[in-house]
């Protein structure tokens, strides 16, 4: 438990995290690539030290990139030049999804605890991205006025960037902060063309963009941009 102040109120995090875990699903992974990330959400990232002699115990060589938080995704970062691959601990695709597209590694390997699987993830979903992707650039290229979403959450807030952004973009951009971005809401201002996100890349829609595609560069650092 971490009690942290926010905006002048105290909070208190409590991490969830999943007990007895049977890491006999660790037999599925045969994997080729010899050096891997391996990264987990909060939920399993006591598990990482086991998994890890596990699989060294294989011949695998392994580096902890430990939790990923997917607004941050850093500590994978840091990794891509060591590893061949990252091995996510944990369910769902969006962690991975977040790994290819911060770390540029597309090959990316889940260990799914809950329903004790192993899978790559696929490469019908990097083209759907690939291609989302462009069709968003294009559009943006193509705007003049678009709006800057900012999120005023820990650990998401990117005020600096976005002003930073908003001065030098080349566009007429106006910088829009809350604590909680409503999609639904944005469709209200009408004379937008496109949103840029600096917030958490859960917020998506065919009229969103991220920053970190706007310029090009997946590992940019919004906090040192």
């Amino acid at each position: 438990m971490e009690i942290k102040e926010i905006q002048g109120v105290k909070t208190i995090f409590i991490p969830a995290k999943v007990k007895d875990i049977d890491l006999s699903i660790l037999k599925k992974l045969k994997i080729k690539e010899k050096r891997i990330g391996l990264v987990s959400a909060v939920q399993y990232v006591d598990y990482l030290e086991e998994v890890k002699k596990i699989l060294e115990k294989n011949n695998y060589k392994v580096e902890i990139a430990g939790q990923m938080v997917g607004c941050n995704s850093s500590k994978a970062i840091k990794l891509k030049d060591k590893v061949d691959c990252f091995v996510f601990f944990g369910s769902g695709e969006f962690h991975p999804l977040e790994l290819v597209n911060t770390t540029g590694i597309k090959k990316i390997y889940i260990v799914n605890p809950v329903s004790k699987t192993v899978s790559k993830f696929s490469e019908e979903e990097l083209d759907k991205l690939t291609k989302k992707r462009q069709a968003l650039i294009k559009k943006y290229l193509m705007a003049d006025r678009i709006g800057v979403l900012v999120s005023t959450k820990p650990g998401q807030n990117a005020l600096k960037a976005a002003l930073k952004f908003a001065k030098t973009c080349g566009k007429e951009a106006y910088v829009f902060m809350a604590d909680e971005i409503d999609i639904n809401g944005l469709e209200n201002f009408n004379d937008i063309k496109i949103w840029v996100n600096t917030a958490c890349p859960r917020i998506e829609s065919n009229n969103i963009i991220s920053l970190k595609d706007v310029m090009g560069n997946s590992l940019v650092n919004y906090h040192t941009y």
